[in-house]
């Protein structure tokens, strides 16, 4: 065993909220097929069978998994009859144990083992808060993810996005609701009659910035849901301010502002309170955000007669072009090795989610729907996330890049919409 130490969740007390149900649309072909065992419980350690659904439902969503249950506990490798395995061609095995040492704390162990070599990947001992279960969960999926393709897995992370309510007088009511990343653990941390738009995690996860029309007007605010502290506002600019999105060191945000009358990219320091313009065009150029090395923006203009997607380099102040298929092409997001865009692309009189090589200039379509908006990457870049409409509601989904996996996240009672998905967690 590697380490022990306390997996704690301390989550914001804000407004319970309905959790969003997940479907899945559309399920990965040639996946990596792993069986995942009921964990055994050793005393009054019940909360510990939840364990091995969450792990299997997260690599499942990944796209990359065929992640099944065995039909008994398995105790050690003893028990593991690898031939039949074999047979059955499952390549991987996951099992453990779940043990409640006290009234709050319980030994949660984990093994992994390749079918076919018999070899064990991956062995280690935590000493878990009842809090935290479903916190170890999603962390041994990434450790599980990580064992299997040498890659990090995006399920030890956080969702934010904003729900809309209609309301039995006829109004509407907006909350700012945060997730785990299975859109489980919902909390509202922002309920308003006023419009909420474009939720955006910092770098560190204790903060996210946030467009509030609260005082009848398009305002910047940063909350901080798990700390105590009074909402920050940013001052208020001439014009309209929307679109944060924070640059990798967490010390400014990029702002759309429109001063002078002319929508253009400003960074403002949070520290300085200084505000520095990036974009100077007659054109309208909104929905910037940072590459994670901060050394680029992607934003979206209008300066050649079309929306189209530019990228300027910061160092060398140069703006160039990247999208050059189709008439409208919006709103994208670096992937996290900064070698691709997300964005929303137009096919006919439909609004998708697309893939762009910035290299190469290769466009790859990957949803199908008719008003996608708002996509975001995972933090590992294995997983979109998007907004779109199901029968006229706000839902969100999420589409894998490898095997096309895709589920939905819906709400029975509001809309959903703006997606945001955190950094890795610490």
């Amino acid at each position: 065993m590697k380490k022990l130490f306390i997996f704690c969740l301390f989550f914001y007390s804000g407004i319970a909220t309905a959790v969003l149900e997940v479907t899945i649309l559309k399920r990965a072909e040639n996946a990596f097929p792993i069986v995942i065992a009921p964990f055994e419980v050793v005393g009054n350690a019940e909360q510990g069978k939840a364990i091995a659904k969450i792990m299997s439902d997260n690599l499942n969503r990944s796209g990359r998994f065929n992640a099944s249950s065995a039909m008994s506990v398995f105790h050690s490798e003893d028990d593991i009859n690898f031939k039949a395995w074999q047979a059955n061609n499952t390549e991987a095995l996951v099992f453990g144990k779940v043990e409640q040492v006290s009234k709050t704390i319980f030994n949660v162990w984990v093994y992994l083992y390749d079918t076919y070599s018999k070899k064990r990947l991956y062995a280690d001992k935590f000493a878990v808060h009842n809090s935290g279960i479903r916190r170890i969960s999603h962390f041994l999926s990434d450790q599980i993810y990580d064992a299997l393709l040498g890659e990090r897995g995006s399920f030890d992370t956080r969702l934010a996005y904003v729900t809309v309510f209609n309301l039995a007088d006829g109004r509407r009511e907006y909350r700012l609701e945060i997730s785990d990343s299975d859109a489980q653990n919902a909390q509202a941390i922002l309920k308003s009659n006023e419009p909420i738009l474009s939720p955006a995690w910092s770098p560190d996860q204790r903060k996210i910035a946030y467009v509030h029309f609260r005082n009848a007007r398009s305002e910047v605010f940063i909350q901080y849901p798990f700390e105590r502290r009074k909402t920050h506002k940013l001052p208020v600019f001439d014009g309209i301010a929307s679109s944060p999105s924070w640059h990798p060191n967490g010390k400014s945000l990029l702002l759309t502002l429109s001063k002078n009358g002319n929508k253009d990219i400003y960074s403002y320091d949070i520290e300085t309170k200084s505000v520095t313009r990036i974009t100077k065009d007659p054109g309208i150029d909104t929905e910037a955000s940072y590459s994670a090395d901060g050394k680029r923006i992607v934003f979206t203009s209008n300066r050649s007669g079309q929306v189209q997607v530019y990228i300027k380099n910061l160092s060398t102040n140069k703006v160039s072009r990247a999208t050059f298929e189709g008439k409208y092409n919006s709103k994208a997001v670096f992937s996290p090795n900064g070698k691709q865009l997300a964005l929303v692309h137009r096919v006919d009189k439909d609004y998708r989610i697309a893939l762009l090589d910035i290299a190469t200039r290769d466009l790859t379509v990957l949803t199908n729907n008719k008003l996608d908006e708002s996509p975001y990457f995972s933090p590992n870049g294995g997983m979109i996330i998007f907004a779109t409409n199901n029968d006229d509601s706000g839902v969100l989904s999420v589409v894998s890049i490898i095997g096309g996996q895709a589920f939905e996240l819906a709400s029975k009672k509001g809309e959903v919409r703006e997606p945001n998905w955190s950094h890795y967690l610490k």
